[in-house]
């Protein structure tokens, strides 16, 4: 009797474990401070690997080694051939890359946006907007002009610069072999005069 009373608490008390273990899981599942924990640490872990995707991690990284050109290039040719596998290939062929993860979600939104039809409050904002995007636009344009101006000045002044010095320098080598020659002729005379 002894030994089942001992039974019997030993039971209990692993029930009691048991019991306790799921109390705390029921509990982890329902209190709210729980619940933002948990989802705040699955969204980080989201971000990362997403940044990992993206930027790829330093490990892939070294493993591929190539330039983000040939991994480009090689991602798109396979796509063109087999184009259930795209999104895939994109996704190997800017890990690593952000600059061509953006150019890519660039181009995607702006097909995007071009596909969307215009609304009345962008039609509203862009005549807006117009007058200042053609000032700005001609300032601009100004801008690049007289930069254009100045940079083709000042080309033609190096250019007449470097013709003038060579002129002199040509003029100078010319003048030193006329004098080197006629010094050999001297002493080439005074030579045979000996």
């Amino acid at each position: 009797m002894g030994q089942e009373s001992e039974e019997l608490k030993a039971d209990i008390e692993q029930r009691r474990e048991s019991m306790s273990e799921t109390i705390d899981a029921i509990e982890d599942r329902v209190v709210p401070g729980r619940i933002i924990t948990r989802k705040r640490n699955a969204a980080r872990e989201w971000t990362g690997g997403l940044r990992d995707r993206v930027m790829g991690s330093a490990r892939s990284v070294g493993d591929h080694a190539g330039t983000a050109t040939e991994r480009l290039g090689g991602g798109v040719s396979h796509a063109a051939d087999t184009l259930s596998q795209a999104p895939e290939q994109v996704q190997r062929a800017t890990a690593g890359s952000p600059l061509i993860a953006g150019a890519i979600a660039f181009g995607v939104g702006a097909l995007v946006a071009a596909l969307l039809p215009e609304t009345e409050s962008e039609r509203k904002a862009v005549q807006a907007v117009q007058p200042q995007v053609d000032a700005a636009a001609g300032a601009l344009k100004d801008v690049g002009q007289h930069a254009l101006e100045t940079a083709q000045s000042s080309a033609r002044d190096a250019a007449q610069e470097l013709k003038d010095s060579a002129t002199d320098h040509a003029h100078e080598v010319t003048e030193q072999a006329k004098d080197a020659g006629q010094q050999l002729k001297d002493s080439a005379q005074e030579s045979r005069q000996q």
